[in-house]
């Protein structure tokens, strides 16, 4: 059985991890989507006859970092991690796709709000903890909004709160934040479980973020998403498609054929 690497211990084990040379598979939490497909490529791996080792990390931009500083081999992460790491110097090749998940922007039940322009100065946006996904893409769409080529709208100026979303609620009813932004699947519980307690979604869009080229394509698609609630009902708002990719870095791109041919299969 490969070995799991918790965020804490990544860089006191390398030392260990570089003698034996193990496919190091950096990923998200314990238990989530990232983490079961890393297990899945970790195990067809070790059917060929490699070692492996997984490391859990926050978040894709965590975890982005990991593979450029080589303490990854391969990685599962969100695009706006690779295209932020491109814009630092530090270029992976994307050798899967694991899928797609969906930027919402979500109001507290007594909240007036109900799109993304209405944030301004003064507003909060808790945004899952540092190095998450979706404070990724908040930190992104902020950076492209306050950019050469953004409109510098002022819901950019909103303040960032990055606390677990346990938090949620307590911190509306305290007047600490004002909205909350996910990168999730739209049946994930951490949604569910905001609509199930009267939280409302809001429609997620801006021209800037969705004229954001990368590689040929748009960074992020906006898109009118059908999202369930807990009474059965759908309903349609607009949102992001973030995709996420598995990726290797440049150093194992380039470097062994087989090596780098058998993480391809397995990445399938």
């Amino acid at each position: 059985m490969f070995r799991t690497i918790l965020a804490v211990g990544l860089a006191l084990l390398l030392p260990a991890l570089a003698a034996a040379e193990p496919i190091v598979i950096a990923t998200g939490k314990t238990g989530g989507g990232y983490d079961r497909r890393a297990r899945e490529i970790g195990q067809r791996l070790e059917q060929r006859g490699l070692d492996v080792a997984i490391a859990n990390l926050n978040g894709s931009d965590e975890i982005s970092l990991a593979l450029c500083a080589g303490r990854a081999d391969m990685a599962l992460l969100q695009v706006d991690a690779i295209h932020a790491r491109s814009l630092e110097g530090c270029q992976m090749k994307a050798i899967g796709n694991y899928g797609i998940e969906t930027a919402l922007l979500l109001f507290p039940p007594r909240s007036k709000h109900d799109e993304l322009s209405d944030l301004g100065t003064g507003a909060a946006v808790l945004v899952d903890t540092i190095g998450s996904g979706s404070d990724l893409f908040w930190r992104s769409i902020v950076r492209i909004e306050t950019g050469e080529k953004g409109s510098g709208d002022g819901w950019a100026n909103a303040r960032i709160v990055n606390d677990p979303l346990e938090l949620a609620n307590a911190s509306a009813e305290m007047g600490e934040i004002d909205a909350v932004v996910l990168v999730r699947k739209p049946d994930s519980a951490d949604i569910q479980t905001l609509l199930g307690q009267g939280w409302k979604l809001g429609e997620l869009w801006d021209r800037d973020i969705s004229d954001l080229q990368f590689n040929g394509a748009a960074l992020y698609r906006a898109e009118k998403f059908k999202v369930p609630t807990p009474g059965r009902r759908s309903v349609k708002v607009w949102g992001y498609e973030v995709r996420s990719f598995i990726a290797v870095s440049q150093a194992v791109a380039t470097g062994d054929r087989g090596r780098f041919a058998a993480l391809t299969a397995a990445a399938q």
